[in-house]
């Protein structure tokens, strides 16, 4: 089945919180078949992990990494995504304004693969769904 929704990091990260917004959770169960993540998200995911002190809390979110692994699968940053984040960071920059790498990388993965990008940071995609046919949900607000 195709995958329509390309979660942003800070959606799969509600999910490993004491107290997830419901609604995210409720639209993710909703739609679990048609969600992926980009292989920045999963980057970015276990970063945030190994970041973290020995302890309950860094071994907790590395059993959600694992049950993230077996749960989405994971889109692959390739040469033809490579292709369109360089095209919209340099149109971008062209007009004086400079994009974070990540968020470039992770739009320019739902563009590339025709996906929607779920996220609750919406702010930071203006500049890029300006130049792009990026299309983006905030699944906290829905």
């Amino acid at each position: 089945m195709k995958k329509t929704y390309l979660l942003d990091t800070n959606i799969v990260s509600e999910f490993s919180k004491e107290r997830p917004n419901a609604q995210v959770v409720e639209l993710y169960k909703a739609r679990r078949d048609l969600c992926a993540i980009s292989a920045i998200t999963w980057q970015e995911l276990t970063r945030g992990v190994q970041r973290l002190p020995e302890g309950r809390r860094k071994q907790y979110l590395q059993n959600c990494l694992e049950e993230y692994e077996e749960d989405l699968d994971v889109i692959p940053y390739d040469k033809f995504t490579a292709r369109i984040c360089g095209e919209i960071q340099a149109d971008a920059e062209k007009t004086g304004k400079s994009l974070p790498c990540y968020d470039s990388q992770i739009a320019a993965t739902a563009v590339s693969n025709g996906m929607v990008l779920v996220t609750h940071n919406l702010d930071d995609f203006i500049t890029i769904r300006e130049k792009t046919f990026l299309r983006v949900e905030d699944w906290f607000s829905e």
